[in-house]
């Protein structure tokens, strides 16, 4: 599928880090593939199937209705009953085939910018130093 105007294709996934005293950070970053700007950025220590649909809620408000098509990969937030019936109806689902993340690639590059250019350079003490730094890494 392709994204050929706003709305039409989302892509979202997460990814890790941790706090400089070892604590999990994850992170979930959903981009739209046609203008490529971010959507959803989280920073939270979990992630539930159930909080992905609440953050999907406001972002499908701010967007003015849901794209057309969800893409992400098989994790069990995406495979969750709660997302599922969130989206019945309201967008479609598209999963991409395990271990090929170039299958979602511009989420994937995304995620690997903000890496390079924010998680790298950037070691926190706290949840909220996390959100901020990346929040602002989303921006750039």
């Amino acid at each position: 599928m392709v994204a050929d105007a706003p709305n039409m294709l989302w892509a979202i996934d997460f990814q890790f880090d941790s706090t400089i005293r070892g604590k999990a950070i994850k992170i979930a970053s959903m981009l739209d593939e046609h203008t490529r700007l971010s959507v959803l950025n989280v920073v939270e220590r979990s992630i539930t199937g159930e909080r992905v649909v609440d953050e999907l809620t406001k972002a499908f408000a701010a967007a003015g209705g849901p794209p057309k098509v969800l893409r992400m990969d098989n994790g069990p937030e995406f495979i969750s009953q709660a997302l599922q019936q969130f989206c019945d109806g309201k967008t479609g689902m598209v999963y991409i085939p395990p271990g090929t993340p170039w299958n979602n690639g511009y989420i994937e590059s995304f995620n690997n910018r903000l890496h390079k250019e924010c998680l790298n350079r950037n070691h926190w003490n706290t949840l909220l130093e996390a959100r901020v730094d990346s929040a602002t890494g989303t921006r750039q």
